[in-house]
């Protein structure tokens, strides 16, 4: 799929833009690239075009400067990207960190509806593309299945690739879920306060606060006016995001499946991922009855699942096992106006219930619910807030009823998503041998590619922040558009580089099964 791309150096005006878009009489998506690393000035929102000036202002509310920074549809068929002014160039890739060869798309199979597989399939069905999704159990029952969970970005004070990503997925989620799901139906954009509970998160957030004084993501708060902003006693500082919200996951991932140009298959447990000339076969289970889905491409989206599906087994994901708690909401807990994060987290009441934890058990692969995880979310909403934690005491005794979400979440070595098209991996594990004994090795071969294949995964925690903007790179790289992702994400989150890593630390890699 070709693009028409327009770039400028500096803010185009709104009413440029909309010339640009009414003389763009093609299907081809419109793609308008501006360096900058500034917010627009008054000037540049030009009078008669109010509904985009809204929109653009809304979802500038959401960006960071500097920093890639997409802003999806601000016209119909038409994307506007902010990019750094004077971007650092970047060293050529190697060979297995390229983008894969452009193949034609007839249909897309995506294997996994949570958060990852919904986004994914949503930004391709938005490009006019026939997905498909399969999901073993029910949509959004996984890691994605949580009562309440938050959407903000927890990032660091250097400029890390993780930062990085985290600040342009924030925004992008922020702008989708405007989109694509009415605040009523499952999340409030109360905001959340993440408290300085101890001595490196205050250092952290306070030096967040000294190098952007006038961000519009967030904002240092005293204790006082934390408590302002809480309804309820806060006695620590922090980290005020304004525009940061709580969600119902499963809602947000329903209304990204159910746009027309997608079809979900539920319980449709995936076993066997076949080449078949220029298509895959994808061989599935669903309800004790087997049956066979043909598809040009193919989205791995499993989250803990994705070393157990055809085509990744061995791959070196982490589970990470997280619960939930939830309990009736007490009067002061009625109280809470926002979502407060620290070591822990709760959410204002919903429906009469709170939501709270979460626990963090690396390599744990269980689903199960346990008592003594259900303790030590109690145990952190106490240091947390004592007084929240006494007023949801006494409105629930002795614990009860015992309720929440137990999950498993997936990571990978470095704590990125693993997102991107995906190499044959035992072939190149022979074809790049030798960077097992120097990895400096310059290798020029051709990554042997799995044609067609690609993955969003490997999320952990963040995945509302960070999965809906890897879900349209993704849709960007199978269909040969510019990617939302600056070249250094790319790269960072590139599938191949678990491969390569097997390689220069000498790890097994295990085989097929």
């Amino acid at each position: 799929m070709k693009a028409a791309i327009h770039r400028w150096a500096h803010w185009p005006t709104s009413a440029e833009l909309v010339q640009c878009w009414q003389q763009h009489q093609t299907q081809q998506p419109l793609y308008w690239h501006t360096h900058t690393d500034r917010l627009p000035e008054s000037r540049c929102f030009s009078p008669g075009h109010a509904d985009f000036n809204q929109r653009l202002q809304q979802a500038l509310r959401y960006w960071q400067p500097p920093g890639h920074y997409c802003i999806a549809n601000p016209l119909p068929n038409s994307t506007l990207m902010l990019l750094p002014p004077h971007e650092s160039a970047h060293t050529p890739s190697p060979p297995w960190l390229t983008a894969a060869p452009i193949l034609p798309v007839q249909h897309v199979a995506i294997v996994g509806a949570g958060i990852a597989g919904a986004a994914t399939a949503y930004a391709l069905a938005q490009r006019g593309v026939a997905v498909t999704v399969l999901e073993a159990g029910k949509a959004a029952q996984a890691a994605s299945g949580n009562r309440q969970g938050l959407l903000y970005a927890k990032i660091a004070a250097h400029p890390t690739a993780q930062t990085e990503l985290l600040l342009a997925g924030y925004g992008y989620s922020r702008q989708l879920l405007d989109l694509t799901l009415p605040e009523s139906h499952g999340w409030h954009a109360c905001g959340v306060l993440h408290l300085n509970h101890n001595a490196s998160e205050e250092r952290r957030n306070q030096q967040l606060a000294q190098q952007h004084p006038h961000s519009t993501l967030y904002q240092a708060v005293n204790a006082a006016e934390a408590s302002t902003l809480a309804g309820v006693p806060i006695s620590h500082s922090g980290l005020w995001w304004p525009h940061g919200a709580w969600l119902h996951p499963p809602a947000w991932v329903n209304a990204l499946l159910a746009h027309p140009h997608i079809r979900l298959v539920e319980y449709a447990r995936v076993e066997d991922v076949e080449r078949h000339h220029n298509h895959w076969q994808l061989s599935y289970r669903q309800h004790g009855h087997a049956h066979i889905l043909a598809a040009s491409h193919v989205v791995l989206c499993g989250g803990a699942a994705s070393a157990h599906l055809p085509l990744l087994h061995g791959w070196p994901f982490q589970p990470i096992r997280g619960q939930t708690n939830t309990a009736r909401a007490g009067v002061l807990a009625q109280q809470l106006r926002c979502a407060l994060s620290g070591a822990s987290y709760i959410s204002p009441a919903w429906q009469g219930q709170m939501c709270f934890g979460a626990s963090f058990v690396p390599n744990d692969a269980g689903h199960d619910w346990r008592a003594a995880e259900q303790q030590h979310n109690w145990r952190e909403l106490h240091r947390l807030n004592p007084a929240l934690a006494a007023d949801l005491h006494a409105a629930n005794p002795n614990n009860q009823p015992a309720s929440g979400h137990a999950a498993v979440r997936c990571d990978s070595f470095d704590h990125l998503p693993v997102v991107g098209a995906v190499g044959d991996a035992a072939a190149m594990r022979q074809v790049y041998a030798k960077l097992a004994h120097d990895k400096n090795q310059r290798i020029n071969t051709p990554c042997p590619w799995l044609p067609g294949i690609y993955i969003n995964t490997a999320h952990g925690s963040r995945g509302l922040a960070t999965a809906p903007l890897c879900g349209e790179a993704v849709a960007a790289a199978i269909l040969g558009l510019p990617s939302p992702l600056s070249p250094r994400l790319q790269q960072a989150l590139h599938p191949n580089r678990l491969v390569i890593r097997s390689l220069t630390h000498h790890q097994p890699w295990l085989p097929e099964i």
